[in-house]
């Protein structure tokens, strides 16, 4: 079988049989792949400490017919402090299974791998780990093509300004609403402060890992930009996010 070397993140794995694990792999050249790691649920396999979720592999894998065969492993990252503070753990672990959820296999998407693992850094030292993990949440969906729409109404294109300002968010139209429009789809517009349109618009450009980890926003702006984020996900991503349902019962604990 053909044999190669990548550079890959561990988003997922899955137990196979009683020694084996299936691995969902990330490669920043490769895109999203799925491995058997023959023999990994032994403690004493070679493989066993290199095939847990969020781990950055330098990982030699041999082409199969439906998975490939991860045959070596080098860890280059661990995240230990992700692991060891269950929120952050949490996480992480959704930014992983989004990712997962969007990418199509062998469809590559460097920018995506880099997205992702700078999110993982931040998210260790994070002072405010949510407001890092939205800025990752629109600029994944900025990536692909799905994010919202915010610096003009998504219903007339009318653009924002101070006597024109965004009060509303429409979920399924994928973006915010002037005035005149929020009242017209009264059903289905979500009421939203003009400051959370400003914030988001910011998060989406915001990519310095540095300033990032330092901002803090306020507690009020922060639950609408969740409660917006989550609304648009569901109109966007058709396919459950297990994690998701977990993260917001830590939130709420």
């Amino acid at each position: 079988m053909p044999t190669y070397k990548t550079v890959a993140l561990v988003l997922r794995r899955i137990p196979l049989g009683e020694k084996d694990k299936i691995l969902t792999l990330f490669s920043r050249d490769m895109g999203k792949l799925r491995a058997v790691a023959k023999g990994a649920r032994k403690p004493t396999s070679k493989l066993s400490g290199a095939s847990e979720p969020l781990l950055l592999l330098r990982a030699s894998l041999a082409e199969g017919s439906s998975l490939d065969v991860l045959s070596e492993a080098e860890v280059r990252e661990a995240f230990p402090k992700l692991k060891s503070d269950y929120g952050r753990f949490l996480r992480a672990t959704y930014a992983c299974e989004l990712l997962e959820k969007v990418m199509e296999e062998r469809d590559p998407h460097p920018e995506s791998f880099d997205l992702l693992l700078s999110t993982l850094y931040i998210l260790q030292h994070a002072v405010q780990p949510d407001t890092a993990l939205h800025a990752y949440e629109l600029q994944l969906l900025a990536q692909i093509g799905y994010e919202p729409q915010l610096g003009a109404c998504i219903r007339c294109d009318n653009p924002f300004d101070t006597d024109y300002p965004p009060v509303g968010f429409s979920p399924s139209r994928g973006g915010a609403l002037c005035i005149p429009c929020t009242e017209f789809l009264r059903g289905e517009a979500m009421p939203c402060n003009a400051t959370t349109i400003l914030l988001l618009e910011r998060l989406t450009l915001l990519t310095d890992a540095k300033v990032l980890a330092l901002l803090e926003l306020p507690p009020e702006a922060l639950a609408e930009i969740n409660r917006l984020l989550r609304a648009h996900l569901r109109y966007r991503i058709e396919r459950e996010i297990k994690s998701l349902g977990m993260l917001d019962a830590h939130r709420l604990s």
